[in-house]
């Protein structure tokens, strides 16, 4: 689109040279020649033919100048179009990325949540079998069979509600303290200290129990060293967005003081 308004462009310029020297040319042959010279009376003197000439001439260039200068301004709409489509371009690949990202990300929430909830419904089971409440763990289990994608699950856990049921209460409190170290594992400290005290609720004379109270202690003030050796790391190699990341985490062992001082 570009070339051809150029050519455009460039015909219009010359045909103003062209006028120009045409008017140069008509300018010397009046003065200069008798060619314009008009011998019979009562004819119009050659002068007016000339002044006429001239207006036309003057008419002609102005028009043309006009026209050159919207030639010019359509020459610079037409690229700043062009680069206004390169731009819209390049947002539609941005935005297109944006989309496929999203999706994913709502895949990956679709999962984490569904882990979650998985989580969820164990700790409930387990509050119940605790509670020596097995009727009520049945009827838990059987709203989990009917949910879509939770049959697994239900069978698992009416496995482990079997087991739990012939258990002794040794078995038992091993039982309880496996499911705490899985919380453990995944820094689940806030699940992890309920399921502690009902643990011990439950079994007070049982010193594995109320050892767990420590253990939490120590495990959160492992991760917490940890936390703090990597921010460390992060904030030397001036890593900024690891480091907040870390951070964000590590506000929940900091005391005000100490997040103050990070």
């Amino acid at each position: 689109m570009a070339p051809a308004k150029n050519r455009l462009l460039w015909r219009f310029k010359w045909h103003i040279v062209i006028i120009y020297l045409t008017l140069i040319a008509v300018v010397l042959l009046t003065f200069f020649t008798n060619i314009f010279r008009i011998p019979e009376e009562g004819r119009m003197p050659q002068i007016i033919w000339l002044l006429g000439a001239l207006v036309l001439l003057i008419a002609a260039i102005a028009m043309l100048s006009k026209i050159s200068k919207i030639l010019d301004t359509l020459g610079d709409n037409g690229a700043r179009l062009e680069r206004i489509a390169e731009h819209l371009e390049k947002s539609r690949d941005v935005l297109a990325q944006i989309n496929q990202n999203t999706l994913l990300s709502d895949t990956a929430r679709t999962i984490v949540f569904g882990d979650a909830d998985r989580q969820a419904l164990r700790e409930a089971v387990l509050d119940k079998l605790q509670q020596q409440d097995f009727d009520a763990t049945q009827k838990i289990i059987d709203e989990i069979a009917q949910r879509q994608g939770y049959k697994e699950l239900a069978e698992q856990l009416r496995a482990q509600a079997d087991k739990y049921r012939d258990a002794t209460d040794a078995e038992r409190v091993n039982y309880g303290l496996t499911h705490i170290e899985k919380l453990f594992e995944n820094y689940q400290w806030a699940k992890a200290s309920a399921q502690i005290e009902r643990l011990i609720r439950a079994y007070p004379d049982f010193e594995k129990a109320k050892a767990m109270r420590q253990k939490l202690l120590d495990k959160k003030a492992e991760r917490k060293k940890i936390l703090l050796t990597a921010w460390d790391d992060a904030v030397k190699r001036q890593a900024t967005d690891r480091s907040l990341e870390i951070l964000r985490e590590l506000d929940l062992y900091l005391t005000p003081n100490e997040g103050l001082a990070l």
